[in-house]
C-alpha cells in the first residue's frame, strides 16, 4: 500500500522547516517567568545536531555546514501499568534525504496528555559525508524529548546521549 493510499490516521506527516530554529546557548537564555537566568559558565561549544520541540512536535535540527543525506528516525519507551510494563516502539516512522544545513525535520510527534504516563525516546540514524553513519539515542523522558543537543562542533556526545558508528 503506497504513503497516498494508507488511512489518514497511518499516514506519515512529514515536515521541514528551513532556517526556523536558532540555538541559544543557556547562559543567554531567559527564565520562563521573564527574568534572568542563574550565573553559569559560558557554553563556547556549538551544536552540530540538535533536537527543538515546539508544542507537540520534535525536530532534528541540521547545524552543521553539510548536507546530511539520510536521516531515519523512530520512538521506543514504555509505561508501567501495577506491576506491568508495557512497551512502545517505532523503526524509522519518519525518513528524510538530504537535510540542508539549517534545516529541521519533524522526528516526532507527542501527544500532549497520553503521552505524559510513556518514558520515551528517540533513536536516530544519519548518514552524510563527513560524520559517516552514525546511530543516536536520545536519554528516555517521562512524556516526551524535549530540547537537548545531540552533537557539539567539538565531536563530543550531548549530556547522555549515546552516538555509536554503524557499517
Amino acid at each position: 500500500m503506497s504513503e497516498d493510499e494508507q488511512p489518514s490516521a497511518q499516514r506519515k506527516y512529514h515536515k521541514v522547516i528551513e532556517n526556523s530554529f536558532k540555538w541559544i546557548p543557556l547562559d543567554k537564555r531567559k527564565s520562563r517567568f521573564g527574568g534572568l537566568m542563574p550565573p553559569r559558565k559560558a557554553e563556547v561549544r556549538h551544536p552540530v545536531l540538535w533536537l527543538a520541540r515546539t508544542e507537540n512536535e520534535l525536530y532534528l535540527v541540521n547545524s552543521s555546514a553539510e548536507t546530511l543525506d539520510f536521516v531515519g528516525a523512530g520512538t521506543g519507551g514504555f509505561q508501567t501499568v501495577d506491576n506491568d510494563c508495557i512497551t512502545v516502539a517505532t523503526s524509522n516512522k519518519y525518513t528524510y534525504k538530504n537535510v540542508k544545513p539549517n534545516d529541521a525535520v519533524k522526528v516526532e510527534e507527542f501527544d500532549g496528555f497520553y503521552d505524559l504516563d510513556y518514558l520515551l525516546q528517540v533513536s536516530m540514524r544519519i548518514q552524510s559525508k563527513n560524520l559517516g553513519n552514525i546511530e543516536i539515542l536520545t536519554p528516555p523522558e517521562k512524556g516526551g524529548i524535549g530540547e537537548i543537543v545531540l552533537l557539539w562542533d567539538t565531536m563530543e556526545n550531548g549530556k547522555n546521549v549515546s552516538i555509536k558508528n554503524c557499517e
